[in-house]
């Protein structure tokens, strides 16, 4: 019986069937496949992201004056304190260039400023100023009985406001726009001349 068995040094014992050979190339090959594939994917996603998001901008100040209360018709002016993250200079926006200001009520924009300059510091905050005026005969009538009735019956006002800025960034439309938050402004004791933001600092969105 002995003589029946193979041995296993016998040359048909050492041979292999051919689908048992080594497959290392093809696998190395798939995965780096795989992970160019990856990386392709994961820097469209960002590219993508960025487009559709940025970060937040605030208003950590907003000034309410009325001027020439003895004439017929009044002017009125914001002064406003606006906070750049340090985030956005140098890749979002440039580090120089133009921006306005929108004031709005209750959805109307009463109010824009001129161009108003900035220079940027890339990784630094910083406090763009922006003023803006409006004549209340030039403003709805609506809308001005409204404001007047806000300040006689409650001391304060709600205002908000919209950013355009410029956009560094490629394949864009070359223009950020933000939409804020409504901003409460309250009147000092005793006066119905000026005002200034209370309690919250209203955060501005990107909005693509």
């Amino acid at each position: 019986m002995e003589a029946l068995i193979p041995k296993p040094t016998s040359p048909r014992a050492k041979l292999k069937p051919s689908w048992e050979e080594p497959k290392w190339p093809l696998f190395v090959a798939l995965g780096s496949l795989l992970f160019v594939l990856s990386i392709i994917i994961i820097a469209h996603y960002v590219i993508l992201h960025d487009k559709l998001h940025a970060p937040d901008i605030t208003i950590p100040s907003m000034d309410f004056t009325l001027l020439n209360m003895t004439e017929p018709l009044s002017t009125v002016k914001w002064d406003l304190l606006i906070s750049i993250p340090p985030t956005l200079p140098g890749y979002y926006v440039p580090l120089k260039g133009d921006f306005k200001v929108f004031i709005v009520y209750d959805g109307v924009t009463i109010a824009t400023s001129s161009l108003e300059s900035y220079t940027l510091i890339p990784g630094r905050s910083e406090l763009l100023a922006a003023s803006l005026t409006a004549s209340l005969g030039d403003m709805d009538g609506a809308i001005v009985k409204s404001i007047v009735d806000d300040i006689k019956a409650k001391g304060e006002m709600r205002f908000g406001s919209r950013l355009l800025l410029p956009d560094y960034r490629s394949e864009t439309s070359g223009k950020m726009n933000y939409t804020c938050d409504e901003a409460t402004l309250r009147f000092e004791p005793g006066s119905q001349r000026s005002a200034t933001l209370f309690v919250n600092q209203p955060n501005c969105h990107y909005i693509p």
